[in-house]
């Protein structure tokens, strides 16, 4: 059997405490046919010098971008640089179970035999939620953080992201399409599940293929949807305006491309702020434009 290869993005700064394990653990994989592509952030730690002794390209840069448009300039080197059929995104601090790619590239076979041209696809995966040492705090991070990957349409993804970056395998049609991704995108994985749900297909392994480490440099984590995150989410002052705007540039990259409703709902979206109460509480029903859970509808529903 032909291995298709795949590209993995590897996005780093200041991750010398586990930039070496992550990176053990990728160069571990039962899949092989793969390169790494990593980009250093700016760190002024011995993060590029450990990256260095690994078998890894090297994207040179002295500019400090953030993760989104880092991940963002990778994607669009590999896109450019090689004829890799696929490509997936690496933190610096999780520990990848050894066959991650195996799983992924299955799940992205079986998801292709069900179309019947080349469309945008993505897999993604649940995540085992660690502690800086390994530690399991849950087995499921969906289950931890009340995520339900199956709501993964467009106007679900406008309110709520399902996808976390760093297990997502995506297909070329998919990069080529998300690209270049808005300095508007809340994150670009983010974009990138939008991107996928609005013109092709999104499969998940309903398993975990990665430990994702939770400690104090985390830029993005899971949070335990406890009583306490509930009442904190609540009474906090909810503000969508990343939201809004990221729709919008959703909107005006891809509006050429989508029907009459798509649009509808997308221009409601960005500007049900400038609606009533009763105006907005009505466009999120009409739109079905719903957080996950029954506890986080109520406080968006009140706080509409």
């Amino acid at each position: 059997m032909v291995l298709e290869r795949i590209d993995i993005l590897l996005s780093t700064y200041n991750g010398q405490k586990y930039i070496k394990e992550q990176l053990d653990s990728i160069f571990d994989q039962s899949y092989k046919n793969f390169r790494v592509i990593v980009r250093d952030d700016g760190s002024s730690d011995a993060t590029l010098a450990i990256v260095k002794s690994y078998d890894v390209e090297i994207l040179e840069s002295n500019e400090n971008l953030g993760a989104k448009m880092s991940f963002a300039t990778l994607l669009e080197y590999a896109l450019h640089s090689s004829n890799s059929k696929y490509f997936m995104f690496a933190d610096q601090d999780d520990v990848w179970d050894r066959d991650k790619i195996e799983k992924s590239v299955e799940a992205m076979k079986k998801l292709q035999k069900d179309t019947a041209k080349p469309l945008p696809l993505l897999v993604h995966s649940d995540l085992c939620v660690v502690d800086e040492k390994l530690n399991v705090i849950h087995n499921s991070f969906w289950h931890y953080s009340r995520i339900h990957p199956q709501y993964n349409q467009l106007n679900r993804l406008l309110m709520q992201n399902t996808v976390t970056g760093c297990t997502m395998l995506i297909n070329r049609e998919l990069a080529n399409l998300s690209l270049p991704i808005s300095n508007r995108a809340i994150m670009h994985d983010w974009w990138i599940a939008m991107v996928a749900s609005a013109f092709g297909k999104i499969a998940y392994i309903n398993e975990s293929t990665i430990a994702y480490r939770q400690h104090g440099g985390n830029e993005i984590g899971a949070n335990s949807f406890s009583l306490g995150y509930v009442v904190k989410k609540i009474i906090s002052n909810q503000n969508l305006s990343k939201h809004y705007q990221q729709a919008q540039a959703f909107l005006e990259r891809y509006q050429a491309n989508l029907n009459f409703n798509t649009l509808l709902m997308l221009e409601r979206f960005y500007t049900i702020k400038k609606l009533s109460y009763l105006q907005r509480v009505s466009s999120i029903v009409r739109f079905k434009l719903f957080k996950q859970g029954l506890i986080r509808n109520i406080g968006l529903l009140l706080k509409a």
